[in-house]
């Protein structure tokens, strides 16, 4: 399967969007989020208007056989600002378990070769065993996995350094 990560343009904005309810979704199972009257998460979209006027945020729609599967928002993280961060990173169920994860991760950190981050709920397990295993494969199991607080929620950080191809 070809995986191809294409920016986003403003006027496609709509898709990540609309990928982000699916994406709420998955995360409800341990954000313990509610839907509101309407069946829909209550999500300000507005929240990701610097992906199109913040030169440090990037946003990408993440293609399977030219099939819309995801999303990869990166960013530096503000706190550490020379630190590449994997903002929210996202894949259809529909394309689990074929490789499209690992193969967008690896073009998403191979667009910014430097220190990475990428931060983990402690709930969400299947999460952590993905992030450890894509990670490890792409640094020789060189990486940090450390609890921290990201603003007031402690999370699993994994720190980590992609070389330049």
């Amino acid at each position: 399967m070809i995986t191809k990560l294409v920016p986003v343009t403003l006027q496609e904005r709509s898709i990540v969007e609309n990928l982000f309810q699916y994406y709420l979704y998955e995360l409800s199972g341990f954000t313990g989020v509610k839907i509101n009257p309407q069946g829909a998460f209550n999500f300000n979209a507005s929240s990701l208007d610097e992906y199109w006027t913040n030169p440090d945020k990037h946003a990408f729609i993440i293609l399977c056989e030219d099939e819309v599967a995801g999303f990869s928002l990166l960013r530096r993280y503000p706190n550490e600002p020379t630190v590449y961060d994997i903002d929210q990173f996202f894949i259809l169920k529909k394309f689990n378990g074929k490789g499209v994860g690992r193969d967008a991760f690896r073009l998403s950190t191979s667009l910014f070769p430097g220190q990475w981050m990428t931060r983990v709920l402690h709930e969400n397990d299947r999460a952590l065993k993905f992030w450890l295993k894509v990670i490890s494969e792409a640094t020789d199991g060189n990486y940090e996995l450390a609890a921290e607080i990201d603003v007031d929620l402690s999370m699993n950080f994994i720190r980590y350094e992609i070389s330049a191809s």
